[in-house]
């Protein structure tokens, strides 16, 4: 018999061999002192580390207590209660005189606004190339203009 891998050092250790294969090994062992201290060393290696398992099992990692979070001091009770609503009022206030401004931005400098028309419903599994889409063009003039891209 050849000598012995680790694997099969690893299953007669384990007794994880049949009676035939575990009785060749056993033969091998008596004569190959190479697999004698192979043997040894793999025994040495799993006592260590079912030591090892067996106290990570038994000591207990320390968890720390939960702790409650304070009440809010009082300037923060004071920016809650007060700057965040005048916050937010002073936003809308300024969403509401602001939005005249950008209704009057929407044609560009020429003169000219470009919309895109899209004709059919949006299907997700088609190429945006298969949709088709109409194109207007409003002059400054007032003319429209509409044209069918495919």
């Amino acid at each position: 018999m050849n000598c012995l891998k680790e694997e099969q050092i690893q299953q007669y250790l384990d007794n994880e061999c049949g009676p035939k294969e575990k009785e060749a090994i056993k033969r091998h062992l008596e004569v190959c002192t190479g697999c004698q201290e192979a043997l040894i060393k793999q025994h040495q290696l799993s006592v260590e580390m079912k030591q090892s398992l067996d106290l990570l099992v038994t000591t207990q990692p320390a968890i720390p207590a939960f702790k409650f979070p304070e009440r809010l001091g009082k300037k923060r009770r004071i920016v809650v209660k007060y700057l965040l609503p005048l916050a937010a009022a002073a936003s809308l206030l300024l969403l509401v005189l602001l939005r005249p401004l950008s209704e009057s931005g929407k044609t560009p400098i020429n003169g000219q606004s470009i919309q895109f028309v899209q004709t059919e419903e949006f299907d997700a599994n088609k190429p945006v190339t298969d949709y088709p889409m109409i194109m207007i063009i409003v002059a400054p003039d007032g003319t429209v203009t509409q044209t069918r891209i495919n």
